[in-house]
């Protein structure tokens, strides 16, 4: 049995390890998934909440969310979640058999869970020219990559909180300036396991790999609206945004919430973006179109990625006197596209989308289907 295992592991090490991970977001919207991930030009409500707020003033009308949940896979979780599973409750070379007979070699199980209870947002709460939001976040995400070398590189994380927003007009409302602020614990642990681990007896159990804490963080970001006539568009804005300022460790307090978790969380990501969008004439059936062209991740957090990586453009139009909204784009290289239906009292938004997981386009997609349910008012 030793022999097998030995030469099990002496295979298993020859294979290419991959090697780059994605930055978990606290809050990615269905709607700008579906566009190709634009979101600092183009974020209404809940996505100018956790993206660009200054966006906040762009919102038609107030609104109360008293329910929204999201909830994303990849196309490739369900059938495998029972592999996963058996994985996870392994352990010694037990752990590193299942590994190599699951067929989950290089690929990533992803999953994430997002609920807003309650969520308010109104562009003109103090006047014509200040909005404010306010939401409650409870947001579960999961990243799982068994890697050729036996190697188990694991990402998760729960962030529980309030979160606050509020945005000012500026020169005569050209332009729109704000800030979200988030409060938040987090419990999350980021974790790569060794075939030695596995040797050694260690599982992925929550109390070994980790941590907990409560920590506060901003987001800034501006919107201006171009003053110049230009063919073809209604109008043409610009945006950008600066999110996770504080690059939050979350160790200002709540460490001994769950008294068996010992470990800290790991951090934010302090991501800068900046953006274009063209608002189209309405055209026969269509109304209230857009396209939006926005490079995210800028600067030093993602420094090793590609620029076709950090590039996002996107679309969308509206139909059937904007009940019934249709989305298309390119995120990080891949194909996305959405639809929403805007109901009264019920909104339903679905896309599909390809997260790019090494360090340039055309390494390793993972496709991912999203879906929203809202109940609003």
């Amino acid at each position: 049995m030793r022999i097998l295992t030995l030469s099990l592991l002496a295979l298993l090490l020859t294979s290419q390890a991959f090697a780059t991970e994605e930055v978990m977001r606290i809050y990615k919207g269905v709607r700008s998934l579906g566009m190709g991930g634009v979101v600092t030009t183009t974020g209404r409500y809940d996505e100018s909440f956790f993206g660009n707020p200054a966006t906040q003033l762009e919102d038609e009308s107030w609104k109360l969310s008293i329910l929204s949940v999201t909830a994303e896979a990849n196309t490739h979780f369900l059938s495998d979640a029972s592999k996963v599973s058996a994985v996870k409750s392994a352990g010694g070379t037990d752990a590193i058999q299942k590994i190599s007979d699951s067929g989950l070699v290089g690929k990533n199980e992803h999953t994430r869970l997002t609920i807003i209870a309650p969520g308010f947002y109104s562009p003109h709460f103090f006047g014509e020219n200040t909005s404010l939001a306010f939401g409650l976040l409870v947001d579960e995400q999961t990243d799982l990559m068994l890697r050729g070398n036996a190697d188990v590189d694991a990402q998760a994380l729960v962030d529980i909180g309030p979160n606050f927003g509020v945005a000012h007009k500026f020169l005569d409302g050209a332009l729109d300036v704000g800030v979200n602020g988030h409060l938040l614990y987090r419990l999350s642990g980021d974790p790569t396991l060794n075939a030695t681990s596995f040797l050694a007896g260690q599982k992925l159990s929550l109390n070994s790999v980790a941590g907990q804490g409560i920590g506060v963080d901003f987001d800034l970001g501006a919107y201006y609206k171009l003053p110049w006539a230009i063919p073809f568009f209604k109008k043409v804005s610009v945006g950008g945004s600066l999110n996770n300022m504080l690059q939050s460790t979350y160790r200002v307090a709540g460490s001994t919430v769950i008294k068996s978790i010992v470990g800290s969380p790991f951090g934010n990501d302090r991501t800068a973006s900046l953006g274009v969008r063209a608002d189209l004439p309405d055209f026969l059936l269509t109304s209230d179109s857009l396209v939006a062209i926005e490079f995210q991740d800028i600067g030093t957090t993602r420094r090793l990625s590609s620029f076709w990586k950090k590039l996002h453009m996107g679309a969308e139009t509206h139909l059937l006197v904007k009940l019934l909204s249709v989305r298309a784009g390119f995120n990080e290289g891949y194909v996305a596209a959405g639809v929403g239906l805007d109901l009264p009292l019920f909104k339903f938004d679905v896309a599909t989308y390809g997260e790019e997981l090494g360090a340039n386009t055309g390494q390793i997609e993972d496709r991912r289907i999203i879906a929203r349910i809202s109940l609003d008012i």
